[in-house]
């Protein structure tokens, strides 16, 4: 047993009272109409009517819920402001000059504490391994990181 034209009439014009446009409210009760068909072909619908009211309500609400999710603007995406991830020029400046005080603390830095510092903070090598590959002990491998890690701190702050 279907629903009549009356209950799909009925179904509309709630619709178009909550605000849905004629077109959007037509497209509800037909997607309802054929949910309600596969349901019914599956015995699972008592009151078709019923069934399709509720479920044009709820497709109008999903479909509600849809629209304000996705629209940020009514603006053709060709006007939004785009925001350029890139640094900005100054900043670039700044960073090149930071690392090359950098490079010049590194070089004046002894060769071996040098080597020691790059391998933990770049190669992020434990203390352990680069005591073993340098052929120190890891006590000497963690003052020459400390003496190492302090003058670059010092270094960058002047």
């Amino acid at each position: 047993m279907h629903p009549d034209r009356e209950a799909m009439a009925k179904t509309i014009r709630a619709l178009l009272r909550r605000g849905v446009s004629p077109e959007d409210a037509e497209d509800f009760v037909q997607s309802a109409y054929l949910r309600l068909s596969e349901q019914q072909a599956k015995g699972k619908v008592q009151a078709p009517s019923g069934f399709l009211y509720r479920t044009a309500m709820n497709l109008s609400i999903d479909d509600g819920r849809r629209k304000r999710r996705w629209s940020g603007s009514d603006r053709p995406v060709e006007d939004l402001p785009i925001a350029d991830p890139a640094p900005l020029p100054d900043a670039v400046l700044e960073g090149r000059k930071r690392l090359e005080k950098l490079e010049a603390g590194f070089s004046a830095l002894d060769e071996r504490t040098r080597a020691i510092v790059k391998a933990q903070k770049l190669e992020m090598l434990s203390v352990a391994e680069i005591a073993r590959r340098e052929g120190l002990s890891v006590s000497a491998v963690e003052k020459r990181l400390r003496k190492g890690m302090l003058f670059l701190m010092t270094w960058m702050e002047e």
